[in-house]
């Protein structure tokens, strides 16, 4: 599986390496950073990011907020502007309510 950040015009933004969601935290406030400052309108889709496959299946069809990627501690990066980390527990809880 490729690294590689792509945006919604296929564009390769960044990389991640599926470790830490925190580095994908930080990897994407940078992208959004270099995108802003190009003016560019394109953007990273939350459902592109490399290592999907580390988010739980039951989790796929999870809507009730963005998962940006999950990383191999079960961290996941959330919210529209991935800008919160929670557990996979943490959104599995929230996602009994039937959000999805």
């Amino acid at each position: 599986m490729s690294d590689e950040i792509k945006t919604a015009s296929g564009r390769v933004v960044g990389k991640w390496d599926g470790r830490d969601v925190g580095d994908l935290q930080q990897e994407l406030a940078r992208i959004r950073r270099e995108l802003e400052k190009d003016r560019s309108s394109d953007r990273p889709v939350p459902t592109s990011i490399p290592h999907r496959d580390q988010l739980p299946i039951d989790l796929h069809k999870f809507t009730a907020y963005v998962i940006w990627g999950c990383d191999s501690a079960e961290n996941c990066l959330c919210g529209a502007n991935a800008n919160r980390v929670v557990t996979v527990a943490d959104v599995r809880r929230f996602s009994l309510i039937d959000h999805h």
